[in-house]
Parts: C-alpha cells; structure tokens; sequence
C-alpha cells in the first residue's frame, strides 16, 4: 500500500510537522494527486479592507507553496462575530441574544458580484488556482452569509448561500439561502460548497451530486473543547459519503476565553485526516494532496 506524505506548514507562530497516514482505501494511480489548502486566520468584525488585504497575502503564500485550491474561513471577509465575541451583526426588527452588542451589517455587507467577488476572481486568475470567496452578502435587503468559488481563469463558477443560519448568533441578520446546494466540475472532480452548521444536514443533499470534495469554510464555537468533533466525529461523517472535504476554521489574534477556533481539518474520503492545524492562534495554513482519481473509471 502506498504512503501518502502530507506536509502540514504551520504559518504565524513556525515550525512544522511531518504527518504520514495510510489510507483505508485504494490508492490512486502514481501523479494523480491534486495540492489543496486550508487558510486557518482570524479576521476583524466590519474591517473589510483589512480582511481582503490579510487573505490576499496568506493566499498568495498557499499559492507558492503549490496550492491548487484554497479555501477561507466562514464570512473571512467581513468577519462573523468579533473575535471576543461581544459583538455581532444586527439587523433592525431581528431577535438579537442579550450576550451581544449589535452592528449593522449594510455598511460592510457586499453583493454578488461586487468589489469583494472581483478581487479574489482576479486573485484566483493571476494564480491559477481555485478560490472560495467567504463573506457577508446583501440582496435587496436581505443578509446572506455566502462563500462563492472563483476558478483559475478569473471567473465566477459557483454561488452559495448558508442553507441552515447557525440559530445562536445568525437569527440577528442571516436569511436562509435560497440557491440550494451549488457544485462545480473542476478538472479535478466534482466539488460543493458548504458553510459550517451546514454540515448537520447538507451532505445527504449532496449526496446525489456525487461529490469529489466538499469545500467548507468554518467558523466553529463550542461549549466544550472541539477535539471531538474535528478529530472524531466529522471524520466519521466524512467517510459516509465518500468524498473529501477541506475544512477551514476561524482563529483569533490572541487567546480568548470560548472554545471553537484552530483545528482547521483536510479529510480524505476514507475518513483519514490528511492535515490539521497545530495553533489556535494566528495565522496557519494546512495542505495535502488529495487524490483526483475517485469515481474514474
């Protein structure tokens, strides 16, 4: 059986590690691997500039070290709720949880396309990579938390929106998607986009669609340490449906006192986690090669 060797580059704090794994499934044929990375950062609530600029460098990293597909974080653009998490976005005539100050998300919120849209399109195309686009959108006045994928040629090719609001902090701002599940065939193979809480429901409606990858941008917060859930329990998930998924959580700039952020994951469809993040604080980034020969005949 052959040895998949994945190298995981922690970014921000240094060092790195040597993680091998052996896959419960077939090897692919020799050369048929693909490059992918997970961007694990934090972002500001509403510093828009910042954010762009922030992604736009750790991207251009991702990309020289070989990424060919780079997936953000959950709204990395516009931020999801401030890293301390006291602030959070308000919509006027919205329930809003006592913990939290509201801000208003029309000054910060983007369309599709939009200023945002264009330039990591323009990113995705001087790179020659596959981007996920993570951000706050508005449509008529309506919010949606919304992560598009631009391919290597600059142009938009999918367009998401969050099917299941995380109830907690989005009931303030967030409305259902209305586009369904989105998919896009890349050279690759077949790939969907999904955003965080999604993943409780999403995967049987994709189950259809035949999926290479699920490309999945994360802002986790839980109650306990999250080990269980990106060490044991989504794998598990994963690997009921055969498909890869590269996961890429939030952090912060510096220790707070929740638990959710780091533990940014790329699981293979077997199950077998390829990559995890090393830090909770900072920015890192996570990589693997994943096999492009699923579902080939």
């Amino acid at each position: 059986m052959r040895f998949a060797i994945v190298i995981l580059l922690v970014l921000g704090l240094g060092g790195w590690m040597l993680h091998l794994t052996t896959p419960d499934g077939p090897p692919g044929k020799l050369g048929s691997t693909v490059k992918v990375a997970a961007i694990q950062c934090p972002s500001r609530l509403g510093d828009v500039q910042y954010n762009r600029a922030h992604l736009t460098r750790l991207i251009e990293r991702a990309n020289e070290n070989g990424a060919q597909i780079v997936v953000l974080p959950e709204t990395a653009i516009t931020g999801y709720l401030s890293q301390d998490l006291k602030r959070n976005w308000h919509v006027s005539g919205r329930p809003i949880d006592d913990a939290f100050t509201g801000v208003d998300p029309k000054p910060f919120a983007e369309t599709v396309p939009g200023e945002s849209t264009r330039h990591f399109c323009a990113l995705a195309d001087r790179l020659n990579l596959y981007l996920t686009i993570p951000l706050l959108e508005v449509e008529e006045g309506r919010y949606h938390n919304t992560v598009c994928l631009a391919a290597p040629d600059g142009k938009l090719v999918a367009h998401y929106r969050k099917l299941t609001p995380w109830p907690h902090p989005e009931q303030s701002w967030a409305t259902p998607g209305d586009r369904g599940v989105q998919t896009y065939d890349t050279e690759y193979g077949r790939v969907g986009l999904a955003i965080c809480f999604d993943i409780h429901t999403i995967l049987d409606s994709y189950k259809e669609h035949d999926l290479w990858a699920l490309l999945y941008p994360i802002a986790w917060v839980d109650e306990s340490h999250p080990t269980l859930w990106f060490r044991q329990l989504l794998p598990h998930r994963v690997k009921q449906y055969g498909h890869h998924l590269i996961g890429a959580n939030w952090s912060v700039e510096q220790e707070q006192d929740w638990a959710g952020y780091g533990y940014s994951t790329i699981i293979d469809a077997y199950g077998n986690i390829l990559a995890q993040a090393e830090t909770r604080v900072g920015d890192e980034i996570i990589y693997a090669e994943l096999d492009y020969t699923l579902g080939s005949e």
